[in-house]
């Protein structure tokens, strides 16, 4: 099935919360980064001239953040596309190549483990950098001395095309 990894993604985004284990004693840090993996999803890509249905890249990522106090975070996000297509704007072929896509975002801790984040970014590419306003929530459950694993959903907007993610973040905090 196609779409089984994105679904098997938005499952643990809901469920995991129920699994989640908040540590009482931890010392309070100001640092966290997070090693993301996930799957990209192009809505609609160009082949040889022809729009097709869709594309879905495997993305790696790596994100630091600064945490301002127990609701505010900011950071910066780094994340690789890994794959190559074409979309099409205003009848134009851009291809798409292996995208850099970074990020600086504000994040709200909204209730526990729930947070949302938003913030500007660009999508670099060899053929063609993108400007985005990257929008996204995700749920950080703790596993202890500071470790934390977070299902995670983003959305890039962009004038060209949009694409949205879905990853697991392996998190330290320090």
């Amino acid at each position: 099935m196609k779409f089984g990894p994105i679904s098997f993604m938005l499952f643990l985004l809901v469920i995991t919360p129920a699994f989640s284990q908040e540590s009482e004693g931890e010392e309070q840090t100001k640092h966290r980064v997070a090693f993301l993996f996930g799957l990209t999803h192009i809505p609609r890509t160009i082949e040889n001239g022809e729009l097709l249905k869709s594309e879905e890249l495997t993305t790696i990522g790596i994100d630091y953040f600064y945490i301002l106090n127990q609701k505010w975070h900011i950071g910066v996000v780094l994340d690789l596309e890994l794959g190559k297509y074409a979309v099409d704007f205003d009848g134009e072929n851009i291809p798409r190549e292996n995208a850099l896509v970074t990020g600086l975002v504000a994040v709200y801790r909204i209730y526990k483990g729930w947070s949302i984040f938003t913030g500007p970014g660009v999508e670099f590419e060899k053929n063609k950098n993108i400007f985005i306003i990257r929008a996204g929530m995700e749920y950080e459950f703790e596993l202890g001395k500071n470790w934390g694993l977070a299902p995670a959903f983003s959305y890039d907007f962009k004038k060209e095309y949009s694409a949205y993610s879905l990853g697991v973040a392996l998190s330290k905090r320090f």
